[in-house]
């Protein structure tokens, strides 16, 4: 079965997307353990480093997560062209990205120098501003190399090809650990930077990664230097962004909205911080299956898109698959939580308590969130980028944060009502996607853009 052929029946839909996700997945996996590594070992270093740390990555992502979003948003034209035969059109849709992705750096870049000061007029505990400054301008540099690397990602996924990134992400992680070592406690002539040091470590990395995949990918960024004047095109690139910018609006808002939450967890001091970043830690870690699984429903509904093929199939084999998941690990954090919570706070008793009551909540939205980013992906993979956004909106800032803001404050269940929010936004985001999709699948609409 070609990437752009529709499967026979169900099950052999299941396992084409199985095929199709596992690299993926595993490459997920392989970018978000650079994450937990790097948390844990800050839990290493206290309470106060880890919220520190936390507190830096929270600035840092607000506004990375709105390039990377724009980055799927391209998967729909990429995809679409491949799906379709088109090399031509895939070529210039992938530089047209450059050029779009390389503008939107810039903003992003001087957005990392004002951690110190942005995270001060949100309130957040004094004593950790420097640190979280320190860490989030480091963090800077790796902007750019961190949007080509994902660029180039989903350009190869797009064609079917998932396993180079997987392998460039696990020899990634192998590349993180030892810089985290080396850098935070220092060794031989390079000296201990502490929390520091894990800027700098993923700075590294990205680099070396982008680097990896550049060379693995070369076909495909020998088509980008054949469409090198497209890189400036100005109409391009506008056409690019009307398509990419909604879906990096849909995965910013989501981003923000748990940025948000662990700001408003920030009223509580340090040690809730390090609380809450364990248990979201914990969180995306599992997210990044269905996640995984995400982007390759998109890619599967895009290139069945544009060969005319049916993509309801997969679209609902995409979203049971990542619910099923999701069902089982709801379990594990409700089962054995404070076994989770140690792995992070072995020295912070009074975290790891706040940490395991923290973790049944996130069990209960883990399927809300595998269903929703599913959907989501089958929905980009047609073309459908607004509603998504909008379904954001309303889940998490009209309702779910305010609801969880009052149950925290007013209602006094503290950091677990920002969480009891995050889950009934979740919920509504999940049904609102659902909707869409059946309306979509209903009216068989069938979305043929291209650049």
């Amino acid at each position: 079965m070609t990437i752009g052929e529709a499967a026979p029946n169900f099950w052999s839909e299941v396992r084409r997307l199985l095929q199709l996700a596992g690299p993926i997945v595993m490459g997920q996996l392989a970018l978000m353990t650079m994450g937990v590594v790097d948390m844990i070992i800050a839990g290493r270093l206290g309470a106060e480093p880890m919220a520190g740390v936390a507190l830096g990555h929270v600035w840092s992502f607000a506004m990375v997560i709105l390039g990377l979003g724009a980055c799927m948003g391209l998967d729909p034209l990429i995809a679409q062209a491949h799906g379709a035969g088109a090399a031509d059109a895939r070529g210039r849709a992938t530089a047209h990205g450059v050029g779009f992705l390389t503008f939107l750096a810039v903003p992003i870049t001087l957005w990392h120098a004002l951690g110190e000061r942005g995270l001060g007029a949100l309130g957040q505990p004094v004593e950790l501003l420097g640190m979280a400054g320190d860490y989030a301008a480091v963090l800077g540099w790796s902007v750019w190399p961190m949007l080509m690397f994902s660029l180039v990602r989903q350009g190869l996924q797009a064609q079917g090809r998932m396993t180079p990134a997987m392998w460039v992400l696990l020899a990634g992680n192998l590349v993180n650990l030892a810089a985290d070592v080396v850098l935070v406690w220092g060794a031989g002539p390079v000296p201990a930077m502490g929390a520091a040091g894990l800027a700098w470590s993923t700075t590294i990395v990205r680099v070396v990664m982008l680097a990896a995949l550049a060379w693995w990918g070369r076909d495909l960024v020998q088509e980008v230097l054949d469409h090198r004047l497209a890189v400036w095109d100005g109409a391009g690139i506008i056409g690019v962004g009307r398509v990419a910018l909604p879906v990096g609006g849909q995965t910013a808002l989501e981003v923000w909205a748990f940025n948000a939450s662990t700001i408003l967890v920030g009223y509580w001091g340090a040690e809730a911080i390090a609380a809450h970043t364990a248990a979201l830690n914990l969180c995306a870690l599992s997210f990044m299956v269905p996640m995984g699984l995400g982007s390759a429903v998109s890619a599967r509904v895009g290139n069945l898109v544009g060969a005319g093929q049916d993509w309801a199939r997969s679209a609902w084999a995409g979203v049971a698959l990542a619910a099923g998941f999701m069902c089982a690990t709801a379990a594990m954090y409700t089962s054995v939580p404070a076994h989770l919570a140690r792995i992070y706070l072995p020295s912070e008793p009074a975290a790891v308590a706040l940490t395991a009551s923290l973790l049944p909540i996130a069990g209960a939205f883990q399927v809300f969130d595998g269903v929703q980013v599913t959907t989501f992906g089958a929905l980009r993979g047609a073309g459908d980028t607004q509603w998504p956004a909008l379904a954001n909106v309303l889940g998490y800032w009209c309702i779910g944060l305010p609801v969880g803001a009052w149950l925290a404050h007013t209602g006094g269940w503290g950091p677990r009502g920002i969480w009891v929010g995050l889950a009934i936004a979740l919920a509504v985001v999940a049904g609102a996607l659902l909707f869409r999709l059946g309306h979509r699948v209903r009216r068989g609409a069938i979305d043929r853009r291209t650049s």
